[in-house]
């Protein structure tokens, strides 16, 4: 895959992700204390339409967090078949505590069901070939409802979003690249747009914890916090508002650590090159970059001496630098408790796009700096850069200590000088 040169260009269907506890559920459905329909407590029950919901199997799942909090794995405690007229009951083989549950249809369709012992939840779901079940009624719960009123149109949202995003990966076209990412954009802004707003229609709800699976929780801190602490007297004995409360805390605290500790000094080694961006090389003090930012405040360079910083020339409209954003999100969450910082310059010319790809692609440092001059960016023409993507990796002193680092590279990289 060539880069672009001047001259050219807690539940989901298998598990926990490693942001948020829940990504890309079915449909969630909760239910409120207090709240029962007709039926023995402690149980689900209902009636599935639909050739996709006669005879069927399901497996009601709770989640068991690893020591940490962090993973953990799903235990099945109940099981059930519906008959084919699609009626059901379902009674765990324990005392359900207030929580989330994952009730698995067919073994490929996730319903997420919020309840505990003195409950009976009661279900009316048409089962689609795939996808998410966007056509249910769940009595005895307001909360239930409301949550379904989330993810009807939350999911739409997420599943445009997801498959924009793997074909703008897959794609080499400039001008299709530049086409998907608005689009991908778009949607961005649409579902997160939703997901709080439903969060501001809904106070002190417990269908609130839906919400946050599809925001992130450094870029949301405040409403994390708020949600959390909203849903504490219902919801704090479970798994998914504990996972939660991890996550957020978590975020946190790697922003404290990054800001106040001071990394050990260390020497990276990579061998001198004489292709394109070698202006500067390993061994040369990194001239500096003072540059506005997204909120139009100046970011430099300088301000980061004492870390160690990636100094990373991308753009919006760079397919392998899009593609090369995934390894750098994960370099950062792993090492920037330890004093790794990320300095990103863009080469855009519209702020629009830049600001967007940057939420979309979900690259969460603070240090983002763009003069909307394209390949006349001052900071590129001062490091001789005339292809993206390109990054050079400063040590605490402010020395280049490696350049032209990829994926694996840049983390052993960071091994050797930080730890």
């Amino acid at each position: 895959m060539k880069a672009h040169e001047q001259n050219t260009s807690y539940f989901a269907l298998s598990g926990l992700t490693s942001c948020l506890v829940f990504a890309t559920l079915g449909v969630a459905m909760l239910v409120g204390c207090g709240e029962t329909t007709n039926g023995p407590k402690n149980a689900i029950s209902g009636v599935f339409s639909g050739q996709n919901g006669l005879g069927v199997e399901m497996d009601l799942r709770r989640w068991v967090p690893d020591k940490n909090g962090q993973g953990g794995k799903f235990e099945s405690i109940g099981s059930a078949t519906s008959d084919m007229q699609g009626q059901f009951q379902l009674i765990p083989n324990r005392a359900l505590v207030m929580d989330y549950y994952q009730l698995m249809v067919s073994g490929m369709t996730p319903m997420v069901i919020i309840m505990d012992s003195t409950m009976h939840v009661h279900i009316k779901a048409s089962i689609p070939d795939g996808g998410f079940i966007s056509d249910a009624t769940i009595t005895g719960s307001k909360a239930a409802s409301e949550v379904h009123e989330y993810y009807a149109k939350a999911m739409p949202l997420q599943t445009t979003l997801s498959m924009l995003r793997g074909t703008m990966q897959r794609t080499k076209d400039r001008e299709k690249m530049q086409e998907l990412s608005d689009r991908a954009a778009q949607k961005k802004i649409e579902a997160d747009s939703w997901a709080k707003q439903f969060i501001k229609n809904h106070p002190g709800s417990a269908a609130l914890l839906g919400p946050l699976e599809h925001l992130e929780p450094r870029a949301h801190a405040d409403l994390f916090a708020e949600v959390l602490k909203a849903t504490e007297a219902q919801l704090r004995d479970g798994a998914f508002h504990q996972a939660l409360t991890i996550a957020t805390k978590g975020a946190q605290s790697t922003r404290t650590n990054a800001r106040e500790r001071v990394v050990r000094k260390g020497n990276g080694t990579n061998p001198p090159r004489t292709a394109k961006n070698s202006r500067y090389g390993v061994g040369d003090v990194a001239p500096d970059i003072a540059m506005l930012d997204p909120d139009g405040d100046i970011r430099r360079l300088s301000d980061l001496r004492g870390k160690v910083v990636l100094v990373d020339f991308w753009a919006s409209w760079c397919g392998p630098c899009r593609r090369e954003n995934p390894n750098v999100v994960r370099a950062y969450e792993q090492f920037n408790s330890e004093g790794f910082e990320v300095f990103s310059v863009s080469l855009d010319q519209n702020a629009d796009r830049w600001k967007a790809a940057i939420a979309m692609d979900g690259l969460n440092w603070p240090n983002h700096v763009c003069d909307l001059k394209g390949w006349q960016n001052q900071a590129a023409r001062a490091y001789g850069v005339s292809s993206i993507p390109h990054a050079l990796l400063v040590d605490q002193d402010g020395t280049i200590a490696a350049t032209h680092l990829r994926g694996p590279a840049l983390v052993a990289q960071l091994n050797e000088l930080l730890r």
